[in-house]
């Protein structure tokens, strides 16, 4: 009897653990950036997108709860100042840090919330629509920020022939798909607590 006790607690304490250390994995992001861990840490995750070009290319997005585009972009600048900046024009904005994009929008699905898009560099150079970048930047900028003197020319033409060209996370994350076009890269799962929660 004695042994069967002792069996059944050393069972549930293992279960405990891996379940602890299973909920620590999952709410990392896969970014090594301080300012992608800091956001990880603020906000609530919400989805993750993968480019078509390049599957290890991705896209976080985040909520920042009752909190506007104006208040999220001072946090993050508090944090860590990005190396660029764009000015802010129809409801978004957008900070570089190195090879990482976060591009703060107004959240479509509560007008009180701010979503907060971490993208790699590979995965708005492969997939963004320029024009979304209109009243951002200057074409001069974003042509320097992927190392290319036609990047805003070369994409253009290519997203004239293309139907998928991305469009920020609300126009097309709900169903941006993989280059086989036959299945979705979107994940629903949420993540986390509200701002200022650890995960």
């Amino acid at each position: 009897m004695k042994k069967s006790l002792f069996f059944v607690l050393i069972s549930f304490t293992l279960m405990l653990t891996a379940c602890g250390s299973g909920t620590q994995t999952s709410g990392s992001t896969t970014f090594n950036h301080g300012i992608a861990a800091f956001i990880n840490d603020h906000y609530t995750f919400y989805d993750v997108i993968s480019s078509q070009d390049n599957t290890s290319d991705l896209s976080e997005i985040y909520i920042a709860e009752d909190q506007t585009i104006d208040q999220v972009v001072v946090e993050l600048k508090g944090y860590q100042e990005p190396t660029n900046i764009s000015e802010k024009h129809d409801m978004k904005q957008v900070l570089v840090y190195d090879d990482l994009f976060v591009i703060v929008t107004e959240d479509e699905n509560d007008t009180n919330n701010s979503a907060i898009e971490v993208a790699s560099q590979g995965f708005v150079r492969d997939n963004y629509q320029p024009s979304f970048f209109n009243g951002l930047f200057a074409v001069w900028m974003l042509n320097n920020l992927f190392g290319s003197d036609n990047w805003v020319n070369k994409r253009q033409n290519e997203c004239q022939y293309r139907e998928d060209c991305y469009g920020g996370y609300y126009a097309s994350g709900g169903y941006y798909k993989n280059s086989d076009n036959t299945r979705s890269i979107r994940s629903s799962t949420v993540r986390g607590g509200g701002p200022g929660s650890g995960k």
